[in-house]
C-alpha cells in the first residue's frame, strides 16, 4: 500500500485549514492509500525538522505540499537535504493565494479541485523541476545565508509590495473580528495600489550589474528584476513563454520604468490576446530576458528606497549582491499526466 506525507499548516487561516487538510487525508484513505501529516513549523524551522522526519522514516511514496508557494518551497528544500538515491519525489495540492506552482503546472487550489489534485498524486505522473540555489552577499563580500528556492526570485515594486503587504497584515491581526472581513487579497490589492502610487513620490528605480553564465552587463532604470524558474508568477502572470521547468536554466526578467512594467504585465497576463509584435506595432518595445544557469548581480538603488527581494512569494533578505545557480532536473515532481 501507497504511504503519502502530506506536509501542511492545521493552523493557517484562523484555523480553518484543518478540515480541508483532514478531507485530504480521507481522500488518500478512500483511493486506498495512507497519509500522515507533517505540521509546518514557523521561522524557518521546517526544513530541517522534515529533512530529519524523512531521514529516519521508511520510503514515502511522495511527500505532499498543502499550502502554498512558501509551503512547497520548503518541502523542496527539505527533499533536496536527502540523498538522491533515496529521495521521494515531490507532490502538490496547492491552496494558496498566488498558487504559482499549481498553475505552472495546471493545478487549481480551489477546494472543488481537491479531489482532483489527490488523485493526481495517486496517480504519480512525473516529471522533473529544476531548483534554485540563492546566497545573499554584503558589502564586505560575505555569505549571509544559503537557500534553495524553486519559482522566483525579484526585486524592487513586486518585492517591496510583500514588504508593506507583511506590515499590514501585523496591523490587520490586531483588528480583531474584522481580519475576516480584510484578508490576504485585499491587504495584497491595498499594499500594491499604495506601493505603485508612492513609487511616483519616491524614487524606487535601481541598478544593477548583472553575470549571466560569465557574460557581464548593466541595467539600469529598474523598477523589478525577477529571476524566473517555472511558468507562472504573481499568479497571473507568464513572463517567459520559451522558459521550461527542466531545462537547467532560469530566465532574468527586467522591467525598465513603469511604462515597461505595464506593457510586460499586458502581455504576459496569461490568456491575453495582445502579443508583443501588436504593441511593437504602435511603437512599445519591450528590454528582453536573458536565459542562464549561473547569475551574479549587484543592485545599486538610484533613490532613497532600498532594493526589496522576494523569494517564492515571501519577504527575502536585504542585500546588496546575490549569487544563484541552477541545479538542474533536481526534485522528482508529481504533475497531471499526459
Amino acid at each position: 500500500m501507497k504511504h503519502y506525507l502530506l506536509v501542511g499548516n492545521p493552523t493557517a487561516q484562523s484555523g480553518k485549514n484543518v478540515e480541508r487538510i483532514n478531507h485530504a487525508l480521507g481522500l488518500f484513505a478512500q483511493a486506498g492509500t495512507t497519509a500522515t501529516l507533517f505540521s509546518t513549523l514557523p521561522a524557518g524551522k521546517t526544513i530541517p525538522a522534515l529533512a530529519a522526519h524523512m531521514a529516519g522514516a521508511p520510503p514515502y511514496a511522495a511527500v505532499v505540499a498543502m499550502g502554498g508557494d512558501g509551503t512547497f518551497r520548503e518541502v523542496g528544500a527539505a527533499l533536496l537535504e536527502i540523498p538522491e538515491n533515496v529521495r521521494p519525489p515531490l507532490a502538490m495540492l496547492p491552496t494558496g493565494t498566488a498558487n504559482d506552482q499549481g498553475k505552472s503546472f495546471g493545478l487549481s487550489a480551489t477546494e472543488e479541485a481537491l479531489p482532483h489534485n489527490v488523485s493526481i498524486v495517486v496517480a504519480g505522473f512525473e516529471t522533473r523541476l529544476d531548483a534554485g540555489i540563492v546566497e545573499p552577499i554584503d558589502e564586505s563580500g560575505r555569505v549571509l545565508r544559503k537557500d534553495a528556492f524553486f519559482d522566483s526570485l525579484s526585486w524592487g515594486l513586486t518585492a517591496r509590495v510583500l514588504h508593506v503587504r507583511n506590515k499590514d497584515r501585523e496591523a490587520v491581526q490586531k483588528m480583531g473580528p474584522l481580519q475576516e472581513v480584510y484578508r490576504d487579497h485585499l491587504v495584497y490589492a491595498g499594499a500594491f495600489v499604495r506601493t505603485f502610487l508612492e513609487s511616483y513620490v519616491d524614487t524606487d528605480k535601481f541598478a544593477a550589474d548583472v553575470e549571466v553564465d560569465g557574460e557581464r552587463g548593466t541595467l539600469t532604470g529598474l523598477t523589478d528584476l525577477v529571476l524566473k524558474a517555472t511558468r507562472v508568477f504573481a499568479g497571473s502572470w507568464v513572463l517567459d513563454r520559451g522558459g521550461a521547468h527542466d531545462d537547467g536554466r532560469f530566465e532574468l526578467v527586467p522591467f525598465v520604468g513603469k511604462r515597461d512594467w505595464a506593457s510586460k504585465a499586458l502581455v504576459a497576463l496569461d490568456g491575453n490576446p495582445v502579443t508583443e509584435d501588436d504593441l511593437n506595432e504602435v511603437g512599445i518595445e519591450h528590454s528582453r530576458n536573458v536565459s542562464g544557469a549561473s547569475f551574479d548581480l549587484t543592485f545599486t538603488p538610484e533613490g532613497n528606497i532600498p532594493v526589496y527581494a522576494q523569494m517564492d512569494g515571501e519577504e527575502y533578505e536585504l542585500a546588496p549582491r546575490f549569487r544563484i545557480h541552477v541545479l538542474p532536473r533536481a526534485l522528482r515532481l508529481v504533475v497531471p499526466g499526459r
